[in-house]
């Protein structure tokens, strides 16, 4: 039952009242620090090729780079909710924005892959005490006729960071400062950190009034199964899928399955459990993270492939990149703002809007790279773009509201900890899987366009002013050098080492010939793993059609 109003201890009540005094600043901080976070994944998504190359690391080792922080990151969020539901949202807020400063400027200075490796994972554990603190302070924070546009507020801090983040990585690296290259993208969190830090003041205290003591063996639990669900996706493909990996990720299901077993006999005992799973027995709760997961493992497949094709595919700078998937961000930033217009007339059918345009969306990129071809003309990509972000616009912003607003207000940091761990473990997997198509589909398509452009070359060596045996001893060449570009090899031949600006007729036909042929392949498996999201993110649609009519009924 409801406390009459009365009822409520002044501490309480001074601090409700605190955010309607200083609301703006209170919402700023918390805009700002989910900007940071999800910025900071895109900025790094499109350095990903520079760090490659910086670190002399392979696909694989780039690839654990961005999983590790989304792996540690999802598997730390319930902890996050949890502790700031007891000790105080504010208060882990801060720790977890401190944390992230530091380890940002530490991954700046990494020596070497595995050394950043480790530290995207300390940077995850920082980014977990963020993200559910923003979600429970505005469930605790603001009425619920006010949720609707802070969450469209959220939801656009989010498709902004999206939108310019691509881009901001991309001038980083294209103004390249002392020669720092890479390390400028993780250099850039540190001064939003200290902002952030600053106004911290702003944002009144806010915690749970049940202090029991914290489910340390249930968190164990739940963080061992999810490692052992995601590490096998991740670094399976690149390890050849050994015995222990495969064990991994069998036992990864009984363990999850003892975790809510465990959860389960708490509740039963009257105890507070780590995870409180009756929120799985709501539909729209369940329903609403399905939908997430399916939207969140496609985009950051998306983002990851996206940067390989353009930079190292089409050879396109960083900046150029950014700016060419900037259209989607913006589409998703309009989107998010005027999510909750369009849900104020046909209710939370704007999700179904969503998820049949997100579906297309894939589709139209996926049909209009094709049709440009390997050589394409970039502006033709656009409206497939922008179309793709209106979809994930319509669907990110309005459903955290439709997830979270059933969950009573002592779940408010489990339930936020569920939500974000599930984008966050969506995230890994769906680099993990996309890995596994991205590159099966390389290797697929490689010989083919080796060859194709070899056939190609053949009737052009007059253009190389070379004769028949001279084009056939650079061809020749040519087979040799072509796998270590397509990433079949671990090094190429020292004769590879050519570029298309060589005076040689023959150095220049060996360029050419390596930078056609991986244009070819990189785009036929993008179209190829393009369709395959398109295909996987139909599955959104029954279930936000769902979810709209179990929200009318209600």
């Amino acid at each position: 039952m409801n406390q009459p109003v009365n009822s409520i201890p002044a501490p309480l009540a001074q601090a409700a009242a605190e955010p309607r005094q200083r609301p703006r600043l209170m919402l700023a901080v918390m805009l700002l620090s989910v900007f940071m976070a999800v910025a900071n994944i895109f900025i790094i998504n499109v350095a990903t090729p520079s760090i490659q190359r910086g670190l002399h690391a392979d696909f694989y080792g780039v690839q654990f780079v961005v999983s590790a922080y989304t792996l540690s990151y999802a598997v730390a969020l319930i902890i996050g909710g949890r502790l700031g539901d007891r000790y105080g949202r504010r208060k882990m807020l801060l720790i977890g924005v401190a944390g992230f400063t530091l380890t940002s400027l530490l991954c700046g200075i990494s020596g070497s892959v595995g050394v950043l490796t480790a530290i995207r994972v300390l940077q995850g554990f920082s980014a977990a005490l963020i993200s559910p603190q923003v979600l429970s302070l505005i469930q605790a924070q603001y009425p619920p006729e006010k949720r609707g546009m802070i969450f469209g507020l959220y939801g656009a801090a989010q498709g902004l960071a999206a939108s310019t983040g691509q881009l901001i990585g991309g001038l980083l690296l294209g103004w390249n400062p002392w020669h720092l290259d890479w390390r400028l993208v993780f250099f850039f969190s540190v001064p939003i950190g200290l902002i952030i830090l600053a106004m911290a003041p702003f944002v009144p205290e806010s915690r749970d009034s049940d202090r029991s003591r914290m489910d340390w063996i249930g968190a164990a639990v739940a963080a061992a199964g999810l490692l052992l669900l995601v590490y096998p996706l991740v670094q399976g493909q690149k390890e050849g899928w050994p015995v222990l990996l495969v064990i991994s990720l069998i036992l990864s299901g009984p363990v999850l399955a003892v975790f809510v077993w465990t959860q389960r006999r708490l509740l039963a005992k009257g105890r507070r459990p780590f995870m409180n799973v009756r929120l799985f027995g709501q539909k729209a709760f369940s329903l609403g993270l399905a939908v997430i997961f399916l939207m969140m493992t496609a985009q950051a497949a998306f983002f990851l492939i996206t940067a390989y094709l353009l930079q190292m595919g089409h050879g396109f700078s960083a900046l150029k990149s950014g700016l060419i998937i900037l259209p989607m961000g913006i589409g998703y930033f309009l989107a998010s703002l005027l999510s909750p217009k369009l849900a104020g007339k046909i209710g939370a059918h704007v999700l179904t809007v969503g998820s049949v345009l997100t579906s297309v969306g894939y589709f139209a990129v996926a049909l209009t790279i094709w049709a440009t071809g390997w050589s394409p003309n970039v502006w033709f990509w656009l409206p497939a773009l922008v179309l793709l972000g209106i979809g994930q616009g319509f669907i990110a912003a309005p459903l955290t509201n439709v997830v979270l607003s059933k969950v009573e207000k002592q779940d408010i940091g489990s339930g936020s900890g569920i939500l974000t761990t599930g984008m966050q473990l969506a995230s890994a997997i769906g680099i993990g899987l996309i890995g596994i198509v991205w590159m099966s589909s390389l290797s697929h398509y490689a010989n083919q366009a080796e060859a194709r452009t070899e056939l190609e070359l053949r009737q052009h060596l007059t253009s190389y002013a070379l004769s028949e045996e001279q084009g056939q001893t650079a061809l020749a060449r040519l087979r040799d050098c072509f796998p270590a570009a397509a990433g079949q090899a671990q090094a190429a031949p020292g004769a590879c080492k050519v570029t298309a600006s060589a005076a040689g007729g023959a150095e220049r036909l060996v360029a050419d010939g390596v930078s056609q042929s991986n244009a070819r392949s990189y785009t036929s498996a993008f179209i190829l793993s393009m369709t395959v999201l398109g295909f996987y993110t139909m599955l959104i649609i029954p279930m936000t059609v769902a979810l709209a009519g179990r929200k009318r009924k209600s």
